[in-house]
């Protein structure tokens, strides 16, 4: 495990991380998220920006699921058909 600093909307936040690379990349993508709703909504506090990237994150994390679930049961019903065609 290593130790890395991470800036997110202006401040510092040490972690302890397995993955730097995805680390960094995902703080980037966060601080990107709260400055995209800051530009909209200029008046918001941090926490505030940040629940709504959270919630944003999460929606996204949902929906890639529900995909990998849809592709899950398109690669089994492709199995099924090439197992009765074959």
């Amino acid at each position: 495990m290593e130790k890395i600093d991470v800036n997110v909307y202006g401040d510092s936040y040490p972690l302890r991380v397995e993955r730097r690379e995805l680390t960094e990349k995902a703080a980037r993508d966060v601080d990107g998220v709260m400055r995209l709703f800051a530009e909209k909504a200029p008046t918001f506090q941090t926490a505030k920006l940040a629940v709504l990237a959270a919630i944003s994150f999460a929606e996204k994390r949902i929906e890639l699921e529900e995909e990998m679930a849809s592709l899950k049961q398109n690669i089994a019903k492709l199995n099924v058909f090439i197992g009765q065609n074959l």
